[in-house]
């Protein structure tokens, strides 16, 4: 018989990781999101629910869950940041085996994902605020952007970002960066425009074990929120895209398990169009479209992991999906191995509007 496993789904993970980073959970010893986050958070877990947890024998845990109402029960979360953890226990649950929290701290930083190398043009992580000025007082380059995007440390659904006008930065902008700064530093990079957004995902085994599923198209909303996820048929991607996310999630698995992660995660993509210019004079033309195969980086399930399985199923156990299917676009021809064993060989946005736009700030 199967293991019955008590959730949390814990979609305020990147903010709990931001005040751990900030040091305020520590001030405040713990931390604990405010009742719009929990109700936040609400609004979409019956959504994430549908598409991670066993209908029959799976069961939600919660800050109203009963003391021991899920004894007995295998503990697993959105996120096992240390709230999540306590919510389990609580709850009478024993967390499965989850990394530490000082790993989720650095992997699902941005910090983290810029050490890997840059995967876009011109996008730098800074965490000195002389460095984050001389940046944004000179305009990014013009064939991709007019202004700069600046990302917070931790983020998601498109929060914690803001828009900055080249060499025109504003009182407002340098108080978005000091208070990205708190947290470990920002990201700059161009504000470029985007195309289509992508993501595949993976889970990695503890002896650092990798299985990859299929490249899926997300859909956001005009904030970057998270809205569907549906799989890509054969054909319907850009050239190459599918082996290139595959190629980048080996190298992202391959140094998160270096870090000591290991569990469930994704790799956000996109396609952003380059401008064409004949010269100076001449006006935007049509431009060629590029790839940015690594825009974000999840160490945790995320919205869209678990909808490649949701195909003439009633199981939608995640770890299911990952024993029996795997896409072979992302492997290349012939069927797609069950999984690689040994550890991968380095090669070459989840719904928290109210804290975001109160914490985070907004573009």
């Amino acid at each position: 018989m199967a293991a019955r496993f008590a959730w949390v789904l814990n979609l305020d993970a990147d903010l709990e990781l931001a005040a751990i980073a900030s040091g305020a959970a520590v001030a405040l010893g713990g931390y604990a999101p405010k009742r719009s986050v929990v109700d936040a958070m609400r609004r979409f877990a019956p959504k994430l629910a549908a598409s991670l947890l066993d209908p029959h024998d799976d069961v939600l845990v919660d800050e109203a869950s009963p003391p021991l109402g899920a004894r007995g029960l295998v503990g697993r979360a959105f996120c096992p940041t240390p709230r999540a953890l306590r919510l389990l226990r609580r709850a009478g649950a024993e967390p499965e085996p989850h990394p530490a929290w000082q790993v989720l701290l650095r992997v699902n930083s941005r910090a983290f994902a810029s050490s890997l190398g840059t995967t876009l043009p011109c996008a730098v992580f800074v965490a000195d605020e002389g460095e984050a000025r001389a940046l944004l007082g000179t305009p990014p380059p013009p064939e991709l952007a007019q202004a700069w995007r600046v990302k917070r440390n931790f983020g998601m659904t498109g929060r914690g970002q803001r828009i900055v006008a080249a060499a025109a930065v504003t009182q407002q902008d340098l108080a978005f960066v000091r208070a990205g700064l708190s947290e470990g530093g920002v990201q700059i990079e161009p504000d470029v425009t985007i195309v289509a957004e992508f993501a595949i995902h993976g889970l990695l085994g503890p002896a650092g074990a990798l299985t990859l599923g299929p490249v899926v198209k997300q859909h956001c909303d005009a904030r970057g929120a998270w809205v569907s996820s549906e799989r890509l048929a054969v054909g319907h991607a850009p050239a190459h895209a599918p082996a290139s996310l595959a190629s980048e999630a080996e190298r992202v698995a391959a140094a998160l398990s270096a870090a000591g992660y290991f569990g469930p995660f994704g790799v956000d993509a996109y396609t952003y169009r380059v401008r064409r210019f004949a010269n100076a004079s001449d006006m935007e033309r049509d431009g060629a479209i590029a790839l940015q195969p690594r825009s974000e980086i999840n160490a945790r399930y995320t919205m869209g992991f678990a909808a490649p399985a949701q195909v003439g199923t009633d199981d939608r156990r995640p770890e299911t999906y990952w024993q029996d299917v795997l896409d072979p676009v992302v492997h290349g021809n012939g069927p797609a191995p069950k999984a690689s064993s040994g550890r991968a060989e380095p090669g070459r946005k989840d719904a928290v509007d109210a804290e975001f736009e109160e914490t985070h700030g907004h573009l």
